[in-house]
């Protein structure tokens, strides 16, 4: 089935008008869940993460075994993506098995299944880019900022640079949200929230037995045999903690996406079009992380499965580019957003420098455009004038 207008030559003048169309137009295929699939993906991603656990202690030489602590990321976001899929009921058909496989493959990342369901399900997709519902970087504006305490004002400055994203993602996401929320970011099934708390940390000390027990086959001293099964395990969450910030913030942060603190502003179809970015990469890491970057279709409907989200996304940009965000990812581009999207100015709709200066031009929020990388950001020229 197609969009009668999928050749882009749609008449729907809303972004939120033709995400509903294109959503409501879309094919019953490309929502199909398979029980089967399913568990062939999680089978077949876990069989690489147990490989390479295993490589990091019983590969004979030390290059080998760091080589695959650093691969170990790549592995642990094949299993997230998965039970990202699962979160949101589409990796298999039946609900219990979804609720089964996302706690099984949520481990490896150590993401308590029940806090991921609510901060993402409930407060990320129902508030993509609404201040103070939205859990996954939202702004400051220049006032909010200059009433920080001095040291709150350079763990932000940290926090909007390309390292520090991970550590975003760590303190005011995953502990604030996922590990000890508090009560108003608590999810509402207690028992669960518990459950997998205690799930996640009986793992992390299962790792640490394993890969010790592991490691004294290759490693004589017990000492280094037991630091090295906390810290190969360790680094490799770390090193994933930084991918996972890195993700969140490109999907929904850039030059040409706007935020809201109002909410006579804000609509959920238009936010899910206008502020959610498709960010391509080249083909084997789109495919290698289960097309997560193929993100407004995710966002418009959630209902997807992963493996429909291409089709879905190419179909989506065809029926009406001109409200398409679609933003080819290059280190420079990337480098330039983190310059330019420090604090945002909710009233022109602009993107500001920590000193005030707008770095975008105003009204981001009626913006239709595709995003070529490298594009979107002010010259200092141009924020002076």
């Amino acid at each position: 089935m197609k969009l009668a207008n999928e050749a882009g030559t749609g008449d729907v003048a809303s972004p939120a008008a033709a995400a509903r169309a294109w959503r409501s137009s879309l094919s019953p295929l490309r929502r199909r869940m398979s029980n089967l699939r399913g568990l062939g993906l999680v089978g077949l991603a876990y069989t690489v993460y147990l490989a390479i656990f295993a490589g990091m202690f019983l590969l004979p030489r030390w290059p080998g075994r760091v080589g695959m602590m650093l691969l170990c990321p790549v592995a642990i976001g094949m299993l997230f993506v998965i039970g990202h899929d699962a979160a949101h009921g589409t990796l298999t058909a039946s609900g219990l098995l979804n609720r089964l496989l996302g706690r099984l493959v949520f481990l490896p990342p150590l993401h308590p299944f029940a806090s991921w369901c609510h901060a993402h399900n409930s407060m990320h997709h129902g508030w993509t880019n609404f201040k103070g519902r939205e859990p996954a970087f939202p702004p400051f504006s220049k006032a909010e900022y200059d009433a920080l305490p001095w040291w709150r004002r350079w763990l932000e400055r940290v926090y909007r640079s390309a390292p520090g994203i991970g550590l975003f993602y760590f303190l005011d996401f995953y502990v604030k949200h996922l590990l000890l929320p508090d009560r108003k970011r608590r999810p509402p099934y207690r028992v669960a929230f518990l459950f997998d708390r205690l799930l996640v940390a009986a793992f992390l000390a299962c790792q640490v037995t394993v890969g010790y027990r592991l490691g004294r086959y290759r490693i004589a001293s017990p000492e280094v045999a037991l630091a090295w099964a906390v810290f190969a395990p360790l680094t490799s969450f770390l090193n994933w903690l930084w991918f996972m910030g890195f993700v969140s913030y490109i999907q929904h942060t850039h030059p040409d996406m706007a935020w809201y603190d109002r909410e006579e502003e804000w609509s959920f179809y238009h936010v899910q079009l206008k502020s959610t970015a498709h960010v391509t990469f080249p083909w084997f890491v789109e495919r290698l992380f289960h097309n997560i970057m193929d993100h407004p279709a995710h966002h418009i409907d959630p209902t997807i499965p992963l493996t429909a989200l291409p089709q879905s996304q190419k179909q989506l940009e065809n029926a009406y580019p001109e409200h398409a965000v679609v933003i080819r990812w290059t280190p420079r581009q990337f480098l330039r957003l983190t310059r330019c999207c420090k604090l945002y100015d909710f009233e022109r709709h602009c993107w500001l420098d920590f000193d005030g200066r707008p770095t975008t031009r105003t009204g981001l929020a009626g913006l239709s455009r595709r995003a070529p990388a490298g594009e979107g950001c002010l010259q200092a020229s141009d924020a002076a004038g």
